[in-house]
């Protein structure tokens, strides 16, 4: 089934299935079905010139109106469906119109005599409708022949030769070359080769429209991860990023430059010295290679496009596996094809993967080849080579993915994407094909991975990781979709940097780059009633009223802003929103009337977030729910417990994804009502406490692909084993806990890949039974984990757990990659701003009884005595000390006055029985310069001072055991404002770490 919307038919698909479902109604108008007539005909024309490649301009103009009335007729039978007694009044006018304009859009076609246009040569029919789909996600690209030794020769000027004094200086290289010739895949092999040698390291991406402050803000928040940088001005930045490199030895790549000026105001970033630090720029313009190398071009490498063998090799390796099994009858098209390419890896891997998807049949190839020697003379530059190979493709692509292509032009130039981002929206979009027997978000993720094999999408490598969860478009390719999108009118864009704005008479997708600018504004000349879908990337004060956006179904807001509370009360009245996402640093507070978006399907909030609505239960068209990326100072962490939760109506039984962060809701148990979500494929979720026996709670869930399992509180000391065939689709596992006592049987998780793992070790323990059976998960690829150490741990301790840890996976037959950290301290602890690529991951996780030798359970705290009860008569559960409370050493403010009403928080995942989560800070991870939060549900709190300036609480123990009798509530209300005392007096610095 053909999808909803595309950038050739408009609206077409979503509206004839509309206007068919009115026909089944009392409620349309009696000349409806004469528009339906009209509408088909008119479809089926638009369908028939869309295949058509490079059309003269009358057919362009005609497919243009067609879509245009597409829209309006849809737009009008939106608002009919939410309109009251009054509005319905005007549809038979309004129907009326349509029935002209339609009428008009016939004849016009006939006019034109458009019908002689389809007798053309067929534009690869045969081509234009392939079906992609065999690409795997994990698809591993081919480097071209010569890479190698490329990156040996800049290795070599990278590494210092001796110890004398100018080997130490900082050392800038230069990468020089045209489009697509493989700038960009050198730096990359380079950061994953040398990244984690360096102190400090960073990868940024300039353009040719850059924006200094969020590059600049890029560096400073890669090299100083553990204190993220403020909202400020160009020079406090610059200044910000020198003072912190002094004396460190840095690695920093800045991909893609194409002004001097810009180099100049980034170079005053980086400190000088003597502690080897290494700079690795690339662009095309050789005036800017000599200005990175100070006129110097000894340090300046120049690539070289690939020689006809080379070519020829990689074409053929993409084609067919190996240049062994090249037919004989495509050496002499797959020559031409190749010297047409002019020596560009891009444009080669883009034509070679294109023909890879083709049957093997002579017609096709030629096509390929008469296309390029048609549009191609012999001394081509770079860029004219890829633009008409990016021209080919696109032409080659089926419609939905056309659309889905050109869709990616929302978001800037060099802008970092995350893949499910993307995956969800081209799927709200409608841009989908329904296939049968496969779900939507699975089509669009195969979409995404074939874009990524054609060399259009390239990963971004930041994390110095091998698998990137981030993504861009290459420049190249964002200059043509761009371009494209203007042309057919999908999508408008209006950045800031640009001194003229086309701009057309109807928007109906709207993408505003503002970047930094502090005044940049909506032009005042545009109508944005019509806009369908809004992406804003800026300043909050440059944004525009959402008021205004009266029919707009999907919103994305990326803005930066002084701290504060942002209100979403204008969402209210877009009955036709279907998917928010908001990436701000402020915290953001949702509508109570949040019930009014009944076809809201994702709510994605990654940012601090204010007391949750209870109207939120009502919206049961959600799919995918992630809420919360950093801990809101005004409220502190809660706990829900899991025993009523069973009868709550929330969350939406068809619910996909599903991510609460602290301070959100931290469940005391695994809630019992998660079985009912038969469709979740993501799970994210943070427990106080984990019975083995709650885990088969998850095992009823028969589509999890992905789960991450925080738990903050020591479980009792029993292995968990997880058996046969359990979590038959979990590709990804995440388990965050103090200790670690998990086993795998036989077939156990049988389509992981990904496995992260969180513990501390613990003073005395023999690690000589870590992870029994992980040599069962035989599809396993990748292992990572972050080891701490307890409080009473010494380095011994630390030693033989990290040992005991890597010797369990020396064995294992699939040989995964093992990444393994150490860090402070692991357990009762969250970060909730780290990143994942959930589209890549699934889940899977069983249970049995396996009882090991047992662990002395550690004495509870002494505890303070009740100041404040906490109101049990409420829905809402709450966080609430009417007074202040005494500490060892001093005074914590409460959170609210004694009068005040407690904050409302969801519904349906927090009972009136709920008690506060106690977040202890420890002291600062010496691995990354987080501070290490740790959750003791008692504790005497004890102020001290660390080294980053602040007060750091940390938990005394006592034996004694009449002491563990004591009221537990008290303890937990006076360490929680402890912790939000904390937390308000750095919140920058006060960060929970994470796995």
């Amino acid at each position: 089934m053909e999808a909803l919307h595309s950038a050739s038919l408009g609206a077409m698909g979503s509206l004839l299935r509309k206007v068919d479902a009115l026909l089944q109604t009392q409620d349309w108008a009696p000349n409806i079905r004469q528009l339906r007539e009209d509408v088909g005909s008119i479809s089926t024309k638009l369908v028939k010139l869309s295949e058509i490649h490079d059309p003269p301009l009358t057919v362009n103009y005609w497919m243009k109106d067609a879509r245009e009335l597409s829209y309006d007729i849809e737009d009008c039978v939106d608002q009919f469906i939410h309109a009251d007694a009054d509005a319905k009044m005007t549809w038979d006018d309004e129907i009326s119109g349509f029935c002209t304009r339609a009428e008009e859009v016939r004849e016009r076609y006939d006019r034109f005599k458009l019908e002689y246009v389809l007798s053309r040569p067929a534009v690869l029919n045969t081509v234009a409708n392939y079906r992609l789909g065999t690409v795997n996600s994990e698809h591993k690209s081919i480097v071209p022949a010569g890479m190698e030794g490329a990156t040996n020769e800049v290795l070599g000027w990278l590494e210092p030769n001796g110890d004398d004094e100018k080997e130490l200086q900082l050392r800038v290289v230069c990468i020089l070359g045209g489009v697509g010739v493989g700038k960009s895949t050198l730096v990359q092999k380079l950061w994953r080769k040398l990244a984690e040698e360096f102190e400090c390291r960073a990868f940024v991406q300039v353009g040719k429209t850059p924006d200094m402050r969020m590059i600049l803000r890029s560096i400073l928040s890669q090299v100083r991860p553990h204190q993220l940088p403020e909202v400020c001005l160009v020079p406090n930045l610059i200044q910000d990023i020198r003072k912190y490199l002094q004396d460190k030895r840095y690695f920093v790549i800045v991909d893609d430059i194409w002004s001097v000026s810009v180099w100049d105001a980034l170079s005053r970033a980086f400190s000088e010295g003597y502690c080897c630090s290494r700079i690795i720029t690339t662009t095309t313009i050789e005036d800017v290679a000599l200005a990175c190398c100070s006129y110097d071009p000894v340090h300046i490498f120049k690539m070289k496009a690939l020689s006809a063998d080379q070519s020829k090799e990689l074409f053929s390796s993409t084609v067919f596996c190996s240049a062994k099994e090249h037919p004989q009858q495509f050496h002499n098209i797959s020559d031409v094809i190749t010297s047409k390419c002019g020596g560009l890896p891009l444009a080669i891997t883009c034509i070679a993967t294109l023909v890879a998807s083709l049957p093997e049949r002579i017609q096709q190839w030629e096509y390929v080849q008469n296309f390029l020697c048609n549009n191609l003379r012999t001394n081509s530059t770079s860029e004219e080579v890829m633009k008409q190979v990016l021209k080919l493709c696109y032409c080659c692509l089926p419609q939905c993915m056309k659309a889905c292509l050109l869709y990616i032009s929302v978001y800037p130039e060099n802008y970092m994407i995350l893949k499910e981002d993307l995956v969800k929206q081209w799927v709200v979009e409608g841009f989908i094909c329904t296939i049968e027997g496969r779900d939507q978000i699975e089509v669009a993720r195969n979409y995404f991975d074939e874009f990524l094999s054609l060399g259009l999408i390239q990963r971004i490598d930041i994390n110095s990781k091998k698998k990137g969860l981030s993504y861009a478009l290459h420049p190249c390719v964002f200059d043509f979709i761009t371009c494209k999108s203007l042309e057919d009118n999908f999508i408008t864009i209006i950045d800031y940097s640009q001194s003229t704005i086309p701009l057309t008479d109807r928007i109906r997708r709207l993408s505003l780059h503002f970047g930094g600018a502090t005044y940049a504004t909506t032009p005042a000349t545009i109508g944005l009633s019509q806009v369908r879908s809004l992406a804003f990337m800026g300043l909050l004060n440059c944004m525009p009223s959402l008021e205004e956006f009266k029919l707009v179904r999907v919103v994305i807001l990326h803005f930066r802003c002084d701290d504060g509370d942002i209100a979403l009360t204008e969402i209210c009245g877009l009955h036709l929103l279907r998917y928010l996402q908001v990436r701000c640093n402020a915290t953001v507070l949702l509508p109570d009337q949040i019930q009014c978006l009944k076809y809201l399907e994702t709510l994605e909030i990654m940012a601090r977030v204010g007391p949750v609505p209870s109207g939120i239960v009502n919206v049961s068209s959600l799919l995918h729910v992630h809420l919360g990326d950093k801990t809101n100072s005004t409220q502190g962490p809660v706990e829900s417990s899991s025993d009523d939760s069973s009868s709550l109506s929330f969350p939406p039984i068809f619910l996909r994804s599903f991510e609460l962060l602290p301070p959100i809701c931290i469940f005391s148990r695994l809630p019992m009502w998660i079985r009912q979500l038969h469709k979740l494929c993501v799970l994210k979720i943070v427990v106080t406490e984990l019975q083995w026996d709650d885990i088969s709670v998850l095992t009823e869930l028969p589509e999890l692909t992905s789960l991450s399992l925080y738990v903050l509180t020591r479980p009792i000391a029993k292995y968990r084993f997880f058996r046969k065939m359990e979590f038959p689709a979990l590709e990804y596992f995440k388990f965050v806990c103090s200790v670690l006592l998990l086993g795998f049987q036989e077939e156990a998780m049988p389509n992981l890949r990904r496995l992260k793992i969180g513990f501390n070790a613990q003073r005395g323990w023999k690690y000589s039974y870590m992870l029994p059976g992980i040599q069962n998960l035989l599809n396993l690829k990748e292992v990572a984990a972050k080891i701490g150490a307890d409080t009473d741990a010494e380095e011994s301790d630390r030693r033989a757990a990290e040992s005991a840890f890597k010797n369990a996976f020396s064995i294992h037959p699939c040989r995964p990659s093992l990444n393994v950290k150490r860090v402070g301290l692991v357990g009762g602890q969250y970060d909730s701003s780290s990143k994942h690529n959930w589209s890549q991951q699934k889940v899977f996780l069983e249970q049995d009884k396996f009882h090991s030798e047992t662990q002395k359970e550690e004495p509870f705290v002494e505890q303070s005595k009740i100041l404040g009860k906490m109101p049990n008569d409420t829905k809402h559960a709450t966080t609430w000390i009417p007074q202040f409370c005494n500490t060892t050493e001093g005074l914590i403010p409460p959170t609210c006055e004694p009068d005040c009403d407690p904050p409302p928080l969801l519904t349906s995942l927090l009972c009136s029985t709920a008690e506060p989560l106690i977040p202890v800070t420890h002291g600062v991870d010496c691995d990354s310069g987080h501070t290490i939060m740790r959750a003791h549900p008692t504790a005497v709190l004890q102020r001290n001072h660390s080294p980053w300036k602040g007060p750091v609480y940390t938990s005394s123990r006592h034996s004694e055991k009449g002491q563990e009798s004591a009221s537990g509530s008290a303890a937990a209300l006076v360490l929680c404002f402890a912790a939000i005392a904390a937390t308000i007096a750095s919140p920058f610095h006060r960060v929970f770490a994470f796995l």
